[in-house]
Order: structure tokens, then C-alpha cells, then sequence
């Protein structure tokens, strides 16, 4: 069982953090976020294909098994991802270097203007969202947003 013997700040030293309702209520909330800020988008693409899409522009050029591994699906769903990318004309497949048997996915300068255009979106969106609050909320979720940062690279 997870420790709860934290204490929340400001509250009295007699009360521990609930932990786990804290775990729940920040899994809701990071789903709600993130639910929201993906259909808040300027282009057609359904969110299983930009999230590819966002993936190759962010890293480069990958196989389509790399692909597969990051989104933890099998190789051949990947294969019909990135094929309905290729015959929107947002990604090309090019030979591999050294490895003959592979193909390299790298976005089109139409894949990366969906990106960045979407990005764009969604920030201002979020931006919309957060304008209204005052200083110490805005370093508040500074500190938060780096704290998930860095728990969702654990």
C-alpha cells in the first residue's frame, strides 16, 4: 500500500495527504486536459493519426516498427497509420540507409504545417484557458506542469 503520511500544504500536521485520491484526481484531470486540447484542432486529422504525424516531425525520421514500439501497437496497424498518412501526402517513405528490408517515414512540408498549425491551435486554446488567472496561479502551474513533466518521463 502507498504511504499517505504526507502532509498537504497548509492543512494541519494531523492530516496526511491521501495519496491515492490525489493519484485519481490527477490521472482525471491530465485525461480531461489532454481529451480536451486534442480535439481542439484546425486540421481534419483524427487524433490517432496526428499523434504519429506529431511524433515524426518532433523526432525525425523513424521505421515504422520504431513507430509501432513508441505507440505500442503491433507493426502492421502501424503500417495502415502511416499509410493513411502517406495518401493524405503528410508523410513520405524513404529508403534506408543501410537496411535495405526498412523504410524511413519523414513528414512532408504539408505534414509539418499540420503540426505546427495544430500546435498553434492548441496552445491558444490553452492559453484562452489560463489568461484569467493571477500570478500565483500561473507560478503554481509552472511548478505543476514541470512536475508532470517529469513524471511522465519516469
Amino acid at each position: 500500500m502507498p504511504d499517505t503520511t504526507l502532509i498537504a500544504p497548509g492543512s494541519a500536521p494531523d492530516m496526511p495527504l491521501d495519496k491515492p485520491a490525489l493519484a485519481n484526481d490527477l490521472r482525471l484531470a491530465c485525461q480531461r486536459i489532454a481529451r480536451r486540447v486534442r480535439f481542439e484542432s484546425t486540421s481534419e486529422l483524427p487524433p490517432h493519426l496526428f499523434s504519429v504525424l506529431a511524433r515524426v516531425h518532433r523526432v525525425g525520421p523513424q521505421t515504422p516498427t520504431q513507430l509501432a514500439e513508441c505507440d505500442r501497437v503491433s507493426t502492421p496497424s502501424m503500417t495502415r497509420t502511416l499509410n493513411a498518412l502517406c495518401e493524405r501526402g503528410l508523410v513520405e517513405k524513404q529508403p534506408h540507409p543501410s537496411d535495405g528490408r526498412q523504410v524511413l517515414i519523414s513528414p512532408t512540408d504539408a505534414g509539418t504545417a499540420v503540426v505546427q498549425e495544430t500546435i498553434a491551435h492548441r496552445d491558444l486554446w490553452m492559453l484562452a484557458h489560463i489568461d484569467s488567472l493571477g500570478a500565483e496561479d500561473l507560478e503554481l502551474l509552472r511548478k505543476a506542469a514541470d512536475l508532470l513533466l517529469e513524471v511522465s518521463h519516469a
